[in-house]
């Protein structure tokens, strides 16, 4: 069992402001990644939304190992759903400065977006909803995950240290 840390405890604002950071920059890089694939090779990634919890999943299990390894044990309980509630929402805050993005570009070149019946908009909110509601649990297993993870290559190390 790895020793118990002497650094202060990393705060709940400084976990989450490292997971925006890391997404923003995920996202940024896939993007010029898929970019580049099309100007260049003329490929075309095709339809890539999976790619999105990729990001968020690497985002958060980064979180998670950044966690452990500053504080040497892993994320109570409880701090960890809020901190995954709160990485959670900075997602879908990030997430819906694209759809207004996109939905501004449409409007512009569209006129409208289509939506004239009040049951077209009720199967996207409730789309949007069952989409928050995973982002938000593989947020939380993720960070989990990472910190397990973290724990385990400590664990070994510490193992080859005294070996």
């Amino acid at each position: 069992m790895p020793q118990s840390s002497t650094a202060s405890p990393m705060s709940t604002g400084a976990l989450v402001l490292r997971y925006a950071g890391s997404l923003i920059l995920g996202m940024v890089v896939l993007n010029v990644v898929f970019l580049l694939l099309e100007t260049y090779f003329k490929l075309s990634p095709g339809n890539m939304a999976a790619m999105g919890i990729f990001l968020i999943w690497g985002a958060a299990s980064w979180v998670g190992q950044l966690w452990f390894l500053r504080e040497l044990a892993r994320p109570e309980s409880g701090r960890a759903w809020t901190v995954a509630a709160l990485c959670a929402l900075v997602t879908y805050l990030v997430q819906a400065a694209f759809v207004l993005l996109a939905a501004a570009a449409a409007l512009s070149e569209f006129g409208n977006l289509g939506l004239s019946r009040g049951s077209d908009r009720m199967i996207i909110l409730g789309v949007f909803v069952a989409v928050a509601v995973l982002e938000f649990l593989v947020i939380r297993l993720a960070i989990g995950v990472g910190a397990k993870g973290a724990e385990r290559r400590a664990q070994r190390q510490a193992a080859k240290a005294g070996a």
